[in-house]
């Protein structure tokens, strides 16, 4: 199994090479400590498994998973990070991973790991299924239809903190035409209230 590593901290790659070069079957043919520098590796050495770090400067690692996708597709990437955030769990579903792991996991797990990307089968650390889960249903239940242009003015008042007689104020029109616009996002999102329907809609890239 041919690994490349890719994080931005010489100790973590350091350690990270040590622990899989431990392994009869796994050979780390490269190593990265940008996003840029990992998907000119991954496009030169035409590594198996990539083990990714999220935040690297200039280009993240979930930027970098994007342009692997396109540039090695045959290439599977595990994002290997601290990072827990609901907005990076969303990010790496959409970017095409096949595993994220938490940098608390040995080098057993991490083998483990790539030998089931290669196979096609994902691996999410224990402490984010649920989070992994709930992304993922969100995803396949999202909506092909974008708002309107006039839904997106909406929302993107509501997320400033608009109340319903401010935004109508602003755009103009009647609270009562606010509320049917806001009815009609909430259903295109799948939302059930304002907080829902924003943060669905900042994950979306529909309002910011």
């Amino acid at each position: 199994m041919r690994v490349l590593i890719a994080d931005d901290h010489p100790v973590t790659r350091d350690g990270l090479r040590s622990a899989l070069g431990m392994c009869e079957d796994v050979e780390v043919v490269g190593e990265a400590a940008t996003g840029e520098e990992a998907v000119n590796a991954a496009e030169l050495l035409a590594p198996d498994v990539v083990f990714m770090d999220v935040r690297m400067p200039g280009m993240t690692g979930i930027e970098a998973t994007r342009m692997i996708r396109i540039t090695s597709p045959d290439t599977k990437i595990i994002l290997f990070t601290v990072d827990e955030s609901r907005a990076s769990i969303a990010d790496a579903i959409r970017a095409g991973i096949s595993g994220y792991l938490l940098k608390d996991v040995g080098a057993t797990e991490l083998v483990q790991a790539a030998k089931l990307a290669l196979e096609g089968k994902a691996v999410i650390h224990p402490t984010l299924t649920r989070a992994f889960l709930e992304e993922v249903q969100y995803v396949e239940r999202r909506p092909e239809a974008p708002l309107s242009r006039r839904e997106s003015e909406i929302l993107q008042k509501v997320a400033y903190g608009g109340t319903t007689k401010q935004v109508a104020s602003d755009l103009g029109i009647s609270p009562h035409t606010v509320k049917t616009h806001l009815e009609r996002i909430f259903d295109k999102l799948g939302a059930n209230d304002r907080a829902q329907a924003v943060a669905i809609a900042l994950r979306m890239g529909v309002v910011a």
